[in-house]
């Protein structure tokens, strides 16, 4: 009984956490991912270049290691990694202030590319 209570308990608290603290379920921004985008060349060589010039430093170019996690696109829907981009996890720094939008997706859209090696 007293396990049961626990559950209810978490559940009631779930909608009033993001309540509390501001952006707490908020999502990184309305972005729509198509496949014509997600497929597009230039768009995923672009997101290419930002990702060896800036992301490869802590999650590896091709060979892993590095310091951040392999990455495991074939796990993630495109809005996560570009939500992680934006706003960063963990040790992983936001680059909202450092990319815009364009820029994120476009790395969003090489990491979920067949062309992506980490």
């Amino acid at each position: 009984m007293p396990r049961l209570i626990l559950v209810l308990l978490a559940a009631t608290m779930l909608p009033l956490g993001a309540i509390v603290w501001p952006g707490g379920m908020a999502r990184a921004a309305n972005v729509e991912f198509t496949e014509e985008f997600l497929n597009d060349p230039e768009v995923v060589a672009a997101g290419r270049k930002i990702f060896r010039a800036q992301c490869g430093r802590c999650h590896g170019l091709r060979a892993y290691p590095g310091k951040g996690p392999v990455l495991k696109p074939k796990k993630y829907k495109p809005a996560f990694v570009y939500k992680r981009v934006t706003k960063g996890f963990r040790g992983m720094p936001a680059w909202k202030k450092f990319y815009d939008k364009e820029q994120r997706m476009s790395v969003t859209a090489y990491i979920m590319s067949k062309d992506f090696k980490n």
